[in-house]
Parts: structure tokens; C-alpha cells; sequence
């Protein structure tokens, strides 16, 4: 198995591909894995200000949201450290949510390059 494979879920990407192909478009994946990087890239300073004005609730919110965008498009293992980083803020440890999500940086990076050769 390669490291692609662990990265990503073939089925999520697969069912994505049919219905590109079932609407006539073939941009649509890329442009979901587009937007997936922009709130990636975003995600650490939204964060910080989220904890910065106090609203946990949110920042909670915003893993949980970007856990469930990476498992729609196939990528199983982000899909999972966003799970971790929502289950830490769940418990209370905001500081141990951001340092997952830190700690996190070279999944995220190799995680959106296979998913940009899917």
C-alpha cells in the first residue's frame, strides 16, 4: 500500500468523480480540494482569534466542520486529525487542540498534494 492510499479514501474520491462526470464537469473535485485548502491555510489564525475573543464554542465548531469536509473528499487521514483536534477542544484543552493542528502541518501539506493528483 502507498502512502497515497493511507492518505486518501478512493471510494470518497470516486463517488465525487461520478457525479462530475454524471453533471458534465470535470472541475468540480479540484474546485472542493481549492476550497479545502483556502479554510486549511485560514484555519490556525481563525483559531487564534476564536480563542483570543473567548468563543470555544466556534473554534470547536470550525475542526469539527473541517474534520467532516476531509472525510467527504477522501482524505481519510486529515479527515482524523481534525477529529483529534475536535475531541481535545471538546475536553476543555484548547492548547493541545492548537498543537495538533501544529503538529499537524506536514499531514496537511502531503494530504492536499495527493488529493491535487487524484
Amino acid at each position: 500500500m502507498d502512502a497515497v492510499t493511507l492518505l486518501l479514501d478512493p471510494e470518497a474520491i470516486a463517488q465525487i468523480r461520478v457525479v462530475e462526470h454524471a453533471i458534465g464537469r470535470n472541475d468540480l473535485f479540484s474546485g472542493l480540494v481549492a476550497k479545502l485548502e483556502g479554510h486549511l491555510n485560514g484555519f490556525g489564525a481563525a483559531w487564534s482569534e476564536l480563542m483570543a475573543r473567548g468563543d470555544t464554542t466556534a473554534a470547536t465548531r470550525s475542526a469539527h466542520t473541517l474534520k467532516g469536509t476531509c472525510r467527504q473528499l477522501g482524505a481519510a487521514a486529515l479527515g482524523n486529525l481534525f477529529a483529534d483536534i475536535e475531541r481535545s477542544a471538546k475536553a476543555g484543552d484548547y492548547a493541545e487542540a492548537k498543537r495538533r493542528f501544529e503538529g499537524g502541518a506536514s499531514l496537511i501539506a502531503q494530504s492536499l498534494e495527493a488529493l491535487k493528483r487524484a
